[in-house]
């Protein structure tokens, strides 16, 4: 029988290979999950985005990594404002104005020398004072007076490394947090979504009802979201229910929600854009009619 004999250098060049093509698929693993790293942009669909620092558009890739972003989107006949940033890279602080010191979002938001800035919480319309808890660097400016506790079962809790959404009641004063601000109703927590059924005496008129929101939020990145929701402009701006304000929130991919103020009050503000939604307290489609409100939440 005759021996076959492989050729001089075979099992070397099939050893390099061999070695090649594991080198090759150790290159194509590391690219995967290059590939499965980068971040998520969280660029709403249909939405064109700038960035919060400086003004400039941005694509969705450097939106990923930009600390901060703001846009504007039309969806189903809505028209809709938003702001997302990296909460480590600024500073989310409570403003109190109350009284002579009440103005427009806009203003509270320049006088603080913010980078965006969303109205507050609920408030006495004729005396300018709030009236729910708002606690602003360490000092409790207002309590939960003559309001629906369900319409302030949800707060904003402020703490220097953190911005956090949590469902509570009228009786929590928040002893061991730095700034807080008490607001509703929740929408969802990261446990469980709040619902709101037409049982309720007011459902007709504030839940159930369109109107402009206000929603503050964080998604599963731990990026911040504020959003407002114009309204009161039939064909142009319709509002939302409290249940399709939560549809809105669960859309953008936002684990904890909470709605604020809305109405007249609800206005969002950028540097150096302006006021992004538009103020319905002059009745007019523009972004000029803002409401004089005591407190706001700025990002600096």
């Amino acid at each position: 029988m005759k021996k076959i004999r492989a050729k001089k250098g075979c099992f070397a060049r099939i050893s390099r290979r061999m070695t090649d093509n594991r080198a090759k698929a150790a290159v194509f693993a590391l690219f995967c999950l290059a590939a499965c790293a980068q971040p998520v942009s969280h660029v709403p669909e249909g939405a064109t985005v700038y960035d919060l620092r400086t003004g400039a558009q941005l694509t969705e890739r450097k939106a990923a990594k930009a600390d901060g972003f703001y846009g504007t989107l039309q969806r189903n006949g809505q028209a809709i404002a938003f702001v997302r940033y990296n909460p480590h890279a600024f500073q989310t602080t409570v403003v109190a104005a109350e009284g002579e010191q009440a103005d427009s979002t806009s203003a509270l938001c320049l006088r603080y020398d913010a980078f965006a800035g969303i109205n507050g919480s609920f408030f006495n319309m004729s005396e300018l004072t709030a009236v729910t808890l708002v606690k602003d660097d360490g000092f409790i400016v207002g309590r939960n007076v003559s309001i629906d506790p369900t319409r302030a079962n949800g707060a904003v809790v402020l703490n220097p490394e953190s911005v956090d959404f949590a469902a509570c009641d009228t009786t929590d004063t928040f002893d061991l947090e730095w700034e807080v601000m008490t607001s509703g109703p929740m929408l969802f927590d990261g446990e469980q979504t709040f619902t709101y059924g037409e049982e309720r005496d007011d459902y007709a008129s504030f839940f159930g009802k369109r109107h402009p929101r206000s929603m503050m939020g964080k998604d599963a990145d731990g990026g911040v979201w504020m959003v407002v929701v114009d309204g009161r402009f039939p064909g142009e701006a319709e509002g939302m229910s409290i249940e399709e304000l939560t549809e809105l929130a669960h859309s953008l991919g936002l684990t904890e929600a909470l709605n604020l103020d809305g109405g007249g009050s609800s206005t969002l503000w950028v540097l150096p854009a302006g006021v992004l939604n538009h103020p319905c307290d002059n009745r007019r489609f523009d972004h000029v009619g803002q409401r004089i409100v005591p407190n706001a939440i700025v990002v600096r």
